[in-house]
């Protein structure tokens, strides 16, 4: 069974993030402190407070510490992944600010992503936007997916703005970063019954399907021929998590390769499982249609499933949703992934 950590629980990396100020005294808060009955009123933008959050709380980062002195409700997600906005979604809360790589997940609806005020075009590659971030007038920052390039610089332009709420990519596990934000905005009852909803989803899921215990399972992305063929379900991938999830476990050749591995003719047979699942982006002919291809077992005996990328576009967007599990997105990418499976195996 997948080894899930209690719910009710937070790491102690989630508990580092979040440092109550004044825990010992919160019985002793005035009428003018943050649990006052106007504060727990819910806003446009967030449910009602559960009560359970005592302010001013301390936000700690590798780079310095902000505080929020009161409950916000006008939040900015400055990362360019999507879980930390799936997380306040998912909550209920609508955020001010939001990148634009969430118009690639399919598992939302218009009704939860309509009401952004300001979606930017997010991309590694793009500059921190910190004039954009400062005129949506937020009162916390959430970047909890946050980039190696996040740096002191980085840190204090935001910090200026408004408190921010940070963790590492991959530091967190979606359960993690759902819960290390309901806390900081008083949703944290909230958070642990979406975790366990999520949770809940993927036991039932796994249930319906014992016939995929113990078989073996691969993540091939294929893009154009310059670009190349790649194995994506490298031991502690996001992809491996989620056939681990389902009952399905890693080849044992799988375990020698290193993320990003470009799939060579040498390593070809590497990618061979009993549930083989290639995605594809541009022009991937080069690779299905390649007689080497057709020599993996997998393949020759029709163990193999095609996940393409979007019609009329270069993208796709299972591919992408693999490497961008959430408490939003498991749900859907597990139900898929299952149907793929069964296809394999039958």
């Amino acid at each position: 069974m997948p080894n899930y950590r209690p719910a009710a629980l937070l790491s102690g990396a989630v508990a580092a993030l979040l440092l109550l100020s004044g825990c010992a005294a919160a019985a002793e808060r005035s009428e003018g402190s943050a649990a006052t009955s106007e504060m727990a009123a819910p806003s446009a933008l967030l449910p009602e407070a559960e009560g359970n959050t005592s302010y001013p709380l301390t936000l700690d980062t590798p780079f310095g510490e902000t505080e929020l002195v009161e409950r916000p409700e006008r939040i900015a997600i400055v990362t360019t992944a999507t879980p930390d906005t799936d997380a306040l979604l998912a909550l209920g809360g609508i955020p001010v600010f939001a990148p634009s790589t969430i118009e690639r997940n399919t598992w939302l609806d218009a009704s939860q992503t309509d009401r952004i005020e300001t979606v930017w075009e997010a991309s590694p590659d793009v500059e921190l936007p910190a004039e954009a971030v400062a005129a949506s007038k937020p009162d916390l920052i959430v970047t909890l997916q946050a980039l190696d390039t996040f740096d002191q610089k980085t840190f204090d332009q935001l910090s200026a703005i408004a408190p921010v709420l940070y963790a590492g990519v991959d530091e967190l596990s979606w359960q993690e970063l759902t819960e290390t934000l309901g806390d900081a905005i008083d949703l944290g009852d909230s958070a642990r019954d979406a975790v366990q909803r999520t949770e809940d989803t993927i036991a039932k899921t796994r249930e319906a399907h014992p016939e995929f215990a113990g078989k073996t399972a691969t993540h091939v992305i294929a893009h154009s021929e310059k670009a190349g063929a790649f194995y994506a379900s490298t031991p502690g991938s996001n992809t491996e998590q989620l056939f681990n999830e389902l009952g399905f476990v890693l080849p044992e050749a799988a375990q020698s390769i290193a993320p990003g591995t470009k799939i060579s003719d040498e390593l070809i047979g590497l990618i061979d499982a009993d549930f083989l699942l290639i995605s594809t982006i541009t022009e991937p002919e080069f690779f299905l249609d390649s007689p080497l291809l057709e020599t993996v077992p997998a393949v020759a005996e029709g163990r193999a499933v095609i996940d393409p990328a979007e019609e009329g576009t270069t993208t796709n967007n299972f591919a992408w949703g693999l490497n961008q599990q959430s408490v939003l997105s498991i749900p859907w990418l597990i139900e898929r992934l299952a149907e793929m499976g069964s296809e394999a195996l039958n």
